[in-house]
């Protein structure tokens, strides 16, 4: 009767364990991690798109962000997103609490095209809000047909929180669409 009471609490005790931090389920790699209208097809109300928000350096409202239907890299719908007036940078991003996959490698990747972009470019981004852990796609610049980016970060055991999308550092155009994000390890 001991050594079963004892079994059983101990296949307990690893059970809980290896689910700490993981909210029950353990990331695996090539896991698809869920994101809000990532293929931008959801409706838009007014000058809000859904799943998204609109974010900048300082300042007076410097960018425009719309759905587009001319032209998507996949699907009916595409987000175009443009620099009105100077400023450092804006994007496009969405807010996510990850932390279930802290210790793990996600990758974000999204076709972009551009037009008339400074040489700053158009970027996709992961921001995990503690330092060391802002990283940036390559980027696309000048005027450009859509091309596949991606980036990846190593987010730190202790997470919460992490910021996904694309940020304009210049000039321009730049659309955004076909948004995936995924465990890579």
């Amino acid at each position: 009767m001991i050594r079963i009471a004892l079994t059983v609490f101990v296949a307990a005790a690893i059970c809980a364990c290896s689910q700490q931090g993981t909210g029950g389920a353990e990331a695996v790699s090539g896991q698809t991690v869920p994101i809000a209208n990532g293929d931008f097809e959801r409706a838009a109300s007014g000058d809000e798109v859904p799943g998204w928000t609109l974010a900048q350096h300082a300042g007076v409202a410097a960018y425009k962000a719309m759905l587009d239907r001319d032209g998507a890299a996949h699907g009916q719908t595409s987000l175009r997103f443009t620099r009105t007036v100077p400023q450092v940078y804006g994007e496009m991003m969405q807010r996510l609490n990850l932390a279930r996959y802290g210790g793990k490698t996600i990758e974000l990747s999204a076709m972009l095209k551009c037009a008339d972009v400074g040489p700053k470019g158009w970027k996709l981004f992961i921001n995990a809000n503690v330092p060391d852990t802002l990283a940036y796609s390559p980027g696309v610049k000048e005027t450009t047909g859509w091309q596949r980016q991606s980036v990846r970060l190593k987010l730190p055991p202790q997470i919460g929180d992490v910021m996904i999308g694309a940020t304009l550092l210049d000039g321009g155009t730049g659309w955004f669409d076909d948004v995936q994000l995924r465990v890579v390890d």
